[in-house]
Order: structure tokens, then sequence, then C-alpha cells
């Protein structure tokens, strides 16, 4: 009987030490096994390497500035915008929800009526939104992130846009004709140059003389008398016989003044 437990207790021993080994052993990573490596991607790293840097320089470089006539058109322009926004508002066409009021609705649809569909949640226009994101907005009740939404295309972004195209495209057509115009008429004038006048040649000595003659031929002719050298010659023509008794008596003094004392 004690043979027979030695035995037993033995073998339980020698069980469950080898079935701790071979539990342990497989818990052990394997020696002789490699890490799996990820595979490498040469591709993905050439396409990184080859992609373009954005050139800082470019976005630093300073816009050019803008010519004194270009500013005078917008300064016009500018000035006209704001005469048609408050002839529209005092026309009472213009309920909006933004200060200063939309230019673009007001020029491609004649009003503004962004407080109604902001209030029925239908959506605004493009400038509409990015003033009231702006800090732009008059209604305090409203909340930008949560109640201003543009206008779906279908329900109404495509036809503003439409329109938009359409108007000042036109507009832009007829400034572009008229500028051809005028370029038109001012080319002639500019390219017309005066020939070179040739220089006439000088007459020969006699040749000035002739001409002279003939271009003063009343100096040639007898001045015509006037009436007090005609009346002179009338006066002394008429008489003739006072001067002869003038000469007479003349010649008697002599006589006398040399006759001897």
């Amino acid at each position: 009987m004690r043979r027979f437990a030695t035995l037993a207790l033995s073998l339980g021993l020698l069980l469950g030490l080898t079935g701790a080994h071979h539990l342990f052993a497989q818990g052990d990573p394997k020696k002789d096994e490699a890490p799996k490596s990820e595979p490498s991607k040469p591709e993905a790293s050439k396409e990184k390497e080859e992609t373009p840097k954005p050139d800082a320089s470019a976005a630093t470089e300073p816009a050019p500035p803008i010519p004194p006539e270009v500013e005078a058109k917008l300064e016009a322009a500018r000035r006209a915008v704001a005469e048609a926004i408050v002839a529209a508002t005092d026309a009472g066409l213009v309920k909006t929800s933004i200060n200063p009021p939309p230019i673009l609705d007001i020029l491609i649809t004649g009003r503004a009526n962004d407080e109604a569909t902001l209030k029925a949640r239908t959506g605004v226009s493009p400038e509409v939104f990015g003033a009231w994101f702006s800090d732009q907005g008059t209604t305090k009740e409203i909340n930008p992130q949560k109640d201003v939404r543009i206008v779906r295309p279908d329900a109404g972004l495509k036809d503003l846009y439409s329109k938009r195209a359409e108007i000042l495209n036109r507009h832009i057509e007829a400034v572009r004709k008229a500028q051809a115009s005028t370029k038109k008429d001012e080319a002639p004038k500019q390219e017309t140059v005066k020939p070179a006048e040739e220089p006439k040649p000088e007459p020969a000595k006699d040749e000035k003389k002739d001409t002279k003659k003939e271009e003063d031929p009343k100096k040639d002719e007898p001045k015509p008398e006037t009436k007090s050298e005609e009346a002179k010659k009338d006066t002394t023509e008429g008489n003739p016989a006072k001067d002869d008794a003038k000469k007479d008596d003349n010649k008697s003094d002599a006589s006398k003044d040399d006759a001897p004392k």
C-alpha cells in the first residue's frame, strides 16, 4: 500500500510539472520566429517627395497698386451703388436684417427681403449669410450658427446668380463696345502726320525786281490829286494878272533902289 501511494504521488507530481512547463512554453514568444515588420511603401514615400511645396514668396508678394483712373471709376461706382440703395430704401423695397443692406440683392433683383426669409427659415443670399457671420446682423434674437443658412440652389440661389451673370455680362459688353469705338475714332487722328513742306527756291535778283513791280503796281501810277490841291490850281490859274502885276511892282521897286541918290 505504501508503494502504491508513493508511486501515485510521484506520478501526480510529474504530471503537474510537465503540464505547467507546457503552459509556460505556450505563453512565451518563440525565440526563433522574428517579429513581423510592416511592409514598406516606397510608392507613397516617392509621392510625398514629389509633391511640390507651396511657394511662400508668391503669397507674400505685394499686390500691384491700383491706377488712378481705375480708382476714380471704382469710387464713381460706389457712389452710384449708394444712391441705388438709398432710392430703393426710400421706395420701401429694402427689408433687410443686416447693415448696410445687401448690395448684390438690390442690384440684381431691385429689392432686399432677407428679413422675411430669415424669419421663415427658407435661407438667405451668400452676402447676407457672410454679413451675419461677420457680426453685421441687426436682429438680436437670431443666432447665426443655428438660424442663418444659405438658400438652396433649387430654391432661388441658382436663379439669383443666373440673373447676375446676365445683367453684368450685358453691361460689360456695352462698355467694351464703347471703348472700342472711341479707340477707332482716336486712331486716325494720331496716325495722320502732315507731310514736310519742301523749301521754295529763291528767285533770282532780276526776278525779285520784277515780282516787286508786279506786287506794287500802284507805286508807278500817279497819285490822284486831292481837292485842296485842285482848288489851289484853279485859284492860281484864275488870277494870272495879279501875279504879273506883283512881278512888275517888284521890278519897279528894284529900279528905284538901284537909282543914284
